[in-house]
C-alpha cells in the first residue's frame, strides 16, 4: 500500500474496520513528550502514516516528526482541559458550574462540528425530513435540552446549540456526498459477497401510467448478521413488461452495484407468470408466500370462478358485497364522523384487505343503522352478524401470519412451512361452524394445499431451525427436508453424509448454548405454536445427525442466526447453508 495515504483514505479504512490499520503508541524514551500519552500513531500495513489520532475525541491530526508535537499539545489543551480539571474533583462533589451557568462560551472543536454535521445530514436523509427542519425553534429547543441533560457527562460547558447545527445549505450540499459515500460502502460489500438474495417487484402508478421496479438486497454476513438494503426504486422505461424486458432491466440495474445473477443467487418475486418467466433461468426464484395467501383470500370473497372451478363461497360473498356497499356509501357521504371508528374501504392491493374492512364494520355494526340511508337498510339487514363475527375471528390468524412473514429485521424463510400447515389446520371444519364459514374454510384449505407449494429452501430452512427441525407441526414433510439438506451437504463437502434415524429415545446433548433448553411452555406467539416439543436424543456420528440430536430449544424471541454463530465451529457446513438460505425473506414486501 502507498505510504502516503490521505486523511480520507484513512477515515474510510477506520469506518470499514479494515484489519490493515493499527493505532500504535510510540516507544517511550527519556526524551518523549508527555503529550504522547493522549495520542496514537496511525499505522497501515506496518507502515506509519503522517497522522496521529486523539485518544479522547478520535480526531486525526497531521504529524511529521520534524515538526514536533506543538499541534498535538494545542489540540490536547482544547480537547482535554475540562477532562483534566474534572478528574481532580471527587466523583461525589458538585462543581460550581453545576450551580451556576458560566458566562464564557466554549469554542467547539472542528472535529465535533463535523460529526454533528454528518449526523444532521443522515437525520434528514434517513427520516425524509426537510433541510429547514434543523433551524426550527422546536428542533433547537429539543437539541438544547438533550445537550443540557448530557452536560453532566460532558467536558465542554455553556455550548450554544446553534454553533453545533449546520445550516440547511450545508446539509443540502452533504446529501449527495453522503449518498456517494454510502454507495461506495455498499459497492465494497457487494464485491465481497458470494451469496445473497435479491427482492424484486414491479408496479404501475395508475394516474401517470408510469411503471417502476423496486429492488432490495439481503445478505447474511460471516458474523451471522442479517443485512437489508433498498437498492432503489427505478423508472421502468422499456417498451413492455415482457419477461425478457423485465430480466434485462433488472440485470442492468444490479450490474451498477456489481451484482450478477447466477445459478447460486436467490431472487424473491411475486407469483405472476411474467415474473416466473423472467427469473426461471440463471438464478433461483423463490415465490412470495404472502402473495399465495392473499390471492386465495381475495378469491374467496370476490371471485365466482377460479381455474374453471366454482368458488362456492356464496354466503360469505353476499355478506362481503353488502358490507362493501355500506362502507362505500358512508365514506362518500361524509357520515364517517358519526361513527366511533373509521370504516376501511376494501382494497385488493392491501394484504388481507377483506379482513380489515369486515373487522371495523363489525365493531361499528350497531351504529350503522343511524348513519346509512333507507336504500341501504335492506343491505344492512341482509348481513348475518353472527357470520360476520365468525369470519373476522377466522381471518385474524391469516392477518397474524401475513404480519409475521413480512418481518424485515429477522429471518423468515424457516416460518413458511409451519405457518402454512398452521393455516391448513386452521381451515379444518368444526361441527359448530356455520354454513358460510364452512364454505370459506373448505375453499381456502384446498387452495392453500394445491397452490401454495413450498420450495426446497423452505424445507431446508425449517430443518435448520432448532425448534422446528422435527416437523411436529407437519411430520409428513420431515423426510423430504432431511433429504434436501443431505444433498446440500454432499455438494459442499467430499465426505459422504449418511442420514441416520433421529427419533431415538436415549442420549445426551452434545453442545453448550445460551438458549433455554427447558420444556417449551404454551405461547400466544404464532410461530411458538409451531415449535417442536422437547424429546430425548442420542449422539450420532456426522454433522447432520449431531445437529438433529441437539436438545437446544429456542424461544420465539431468540435469534436463530445467533444460535448458528455460536455453533458454527461445530457445524461448519450446515452453518454455511444457513448463511445462504436464511438471507431469503418469506415475502417481497420490503419493496412493495
Amino acid at each position: 500500500m502507498n505510504q502516503s495515504l490521505t486523511k480520507n483514505d484513512i477515515l474510510r479504512l477506520i469506518k470499514q474496520r479494515d484489519k490493515s490499520i493499527v493505532f500504535r503508541k510510540p516507544k517511550k524514551s527519556s526524551k518523549s513528550s508527555p503529550v504522547w500519552e493522549h495520542f496514537c500513531i496511525i499505522v497501515v500495513n506496518d507502515i506509519e502514516q503522517g497522522f496521529v489520532c486523539c485518544d479522547h475525541c478520535k480526531e486525526l491530526l497531521v504529524y511529521r516528526q520534524r515538526d514536533g508535537t506543538t499541534s498535538m499539545a494545542k489540540h490536547k489543551r482544547s480537547c482535554h482541559a475540562s477532562l483534566t480539571s474534572s478528574s481532580s474533583c471527587s466523583d461525589g462533589q458538585l462543581s460550581v458550574t453545576q450551580y451556576f451557568t458560566s458566562s464564557k462560551s466554549s469554542n467547539v472543536p472542528k472535529g465535533i462540528k463535523d460529526k454533528i454535521k454528518l449526523a444532521c445530514t443522515e437525520f434528514t436523509a434517513l427520516d425524509c425530513r426537510a433541510f429547514e427542519l434543523v433551524t426550527g425553534e422546536g428542533f433547537l429547543k429539543m437539541a438544547q435540552s438533550i445537550f443540557d441533560a448530557g452536560r453532566y457527562f460532558s467536558h465542554l460547558s455553556n455550548i450554544n446549540v446553534k454553533e453545533l447545527i449546520p445550516s440547511p445549505i450545508t446539509i443540502s450540499r452533504n446529501i449527495d456526498r453522503l449518498y456517494e459515500e454510502k454507495k461506495v460502502d455498499l459497492l465494497n460489500l457487494c464485491s465481497s459477497m458470494t451469496s445473497y438474495c435479491i427482492i424484486c417487484d414491479f408496479w404501475t402508478e395508475k394516474f401517470t401510467g408510469l411503471s417502476y421496479c423496486g429492488l432490495a438486497l439481503r445478505h447474511v454476513t460471516k458474523d451471522f448478521k442479517l443485512l437489508n438494503f433498498i437498492l432503489g426504486c427505478f423508472l421502468f422505461d422499456s417498451e413492455s413488461q415482457s419477461a425478457s424486458n423485465i430480466r434485462a432491466f433488472v440485470d442492468s440495474q444490479l450490474l451498477s452495484f456489481g451484482l450478477v445473477l447466477n445459478s447460486n443467487i436467490f431472487v424473491v418475486t411475486d407469483n405472476e407468470n411474467k415474473m416466473r418467466a423472467a427469473f426461471k433461468e440463471r438464478c433461483i426464484r423463490v415465490g412470495c408466500s404472502i402473495h399465495f395467501v392473499n390471492k386465495q383470500l381475495e378469491h374467496s370473497f370476490t371471485s365466482l370462478e377460479i381455474d374453471k372451478q366454482p368458488v362456492k363461497c356464496d354466503k360469505a360473498q353476499n355478506l362481503f358485497g353488502n358490507a362493501k356497499r355500506i362502507v362505500t356509501h358512508v365514506r362518500r357521504s361524509h357520515r364517517q364522523i358519526k361513527l366511533e371508528r373509521k370504516l376501511q374501504l376494501y382494497s385488493d392491493t392491501r394484504f388481507n384487505g377483506a379482513f380489515y374492512m369486515l373487522e371495523v364494520f363489525f365493531n361499528v355494526y350497531d351504529e350503522l343503522a343511524g348513519v346509512i340511508n333507507k336504500n341501504l337498510i335492506d343491505s344492512l339487514g341482509a348481513i348475518d352478524k353472527d357470520l360476520l363475527e365468525e369470519l373476522c375471528g377466522f381471518l385474524k390468524l391469516f392477518d397474524q401470519a401475513i404480519i409475521q412473514l413480512s418481518d424485515e429485521d429477522k429471518p423468515t424463510i424457516h416460518q413458511v412451512i409451519p405457518i402454512r400447515q398452521l393455516l391448513i389446520n386452521h381451515c379444518g371444519i368444526k361441527y359448530d361452524d356455520s354454513d358460510g364459514l364452512k364454505e370459506v374454510k373448505h375453499f381456502l384449505g384446498e387452495r392453500i394445499k394445491s397452490i401454495w407449494i413450498p420450495q426446497d429452501q423452505h424445507y431446508m430452512s425449517t430443518l435448520l431451525h432448532p425448534s422446528l427441525k422435527h416437523f411436529h407441526i407437519a411430520p409428513h414433510e420431515k423426510n423430504k427436508a432431511i433429504k434436501l439438506v443431505k444433498q446440500q451437504l454432499l455438494k459442499r463437502t467430499s465426505i459422504p453424509v449418511v442420514v441416520a434415524a433421529t427419533d431415538s429415545q436415549t442420549g445426551t446433548s452434545t453442545t453448550s448454548s445460551t438458549f433455554n433448553t427447558s420444556t417449551a411452555v404454551p405461547s400466544n406467539d404464532l410461530l411458538g405454536r409451531c415449535f417442536d416439543q422437547s424429546q430425548p436424543v442420542v449422539k450420532l456420528a456426522n454433522e447432520l445427525d449431531d445437529y438433529m440430536l441437539l436438545e437446544t430449544q429456542l424461544h420465539e424471541t431468540d435469534d436463530v442466526l445467533l444460535f448458528w454463530k455460536e455453533n458454527a465451529k461445530n457445524f461448519p457446513v450446515l452453518s454455511s447453508i444457513v448463511r445462504d438460505i436464511f438471507a431469503i425473506p418469506a415475502s417481497n414486501t420490503s419493496v412493495e
